[in-house]
């Protein structure tokens, strides 16, 4: 768990509300490391988006957000964003997984190698939505959970509870690594935690889905 350590130690000196997600929040549930990780994904929420965005780049990193049809936009200035997607990408210039290419303007393709991330050189941001109460899932506002259920914590490492993080994973299920997040994660839920989790998934899939265990 060193890499979380390290990575709540640098967002800390931002003073801002996150949550590991991803497949890292299924590791700090479990507490022990589940399968390889391509990268490190943390949950934000939208009001600091351009506290963050303006915090990595006064720290050399470089900024990517993901605009449609395989293509991101470099932001090199807080105040050029597009925000066509709920999620930017920060990289260190020195990593050794991600090669973007610019095929026009601050236009990017990204190719990658899908290695293990074992250093604090990538890290995907995610904004999500809430309020004084709850925590508003981003595909569907509709879907929500209560604040205090939603944040989990291991060691004061904040994390996002497994049972919203299988809730995002439940769109690509095909994808093998979550069918792993759900197999391993699942069967340690609460009562609580799976009642949501299925009351969520009938919410998003009334015609059924594989992972919605009753």
């Amino acid at each position: 768990m060193e890499l979380y350590d390290m990575l709540c130690s640098y967002l800390n000196m931002m003073s801002i509300d996150y949550a590991i997600c991803g497949g890292g929040a299924i590791d700090l549930f479990l507490g022990r490391k589940t399968r390889p990780h391509k990268d490190l994904d943390v949950s934000a929420y939208w009001e600091d988006r351009d506290a963050v965005v303006r915090h990595m780049l006064n720290d050399g990193w470089d900024i990517y957000e993901p605009v449609g049809t395989g293509y991101l936009h470099k932001i090199d200035d807080v105040s050029l964003q597009k925000r066509l997607k709920s999620n930017i990408w920060c990289v260190k210039q020195n990593n050794n997984h991600y090669r973007f290419l610019e095929r026009e303007q601050s236009m990017f393709q990204v190719f990658f190698d899908h290695s293990d991330q074992n250093d604090l050189s990538f890290i995907e941001f995610l904004f999500n939505t809430r309020d004084d109460s709850f925590f508003y899932y981003a595909r569907d506002d509709a879907v929500k959970r209560k604040l205090s259920a939603a944040i989990m914590n291991r060691c004061e490492l904040p994390y996002l509870a497994p049972e919203i993080v299988l809730l995002y994973k439940s769109a690509a299920a095909i994808n093998p690594d979550y069918q792993k997040d759900f197999d391993n994660a699942y069967p340690f839920m609460s009562i609580d935690q799976k009642d949501w989790f299925s009351y969520a998934m009938d919410m998003l899939y009334p015609g059924g889905h594989i992972w919605n265990k009753k």
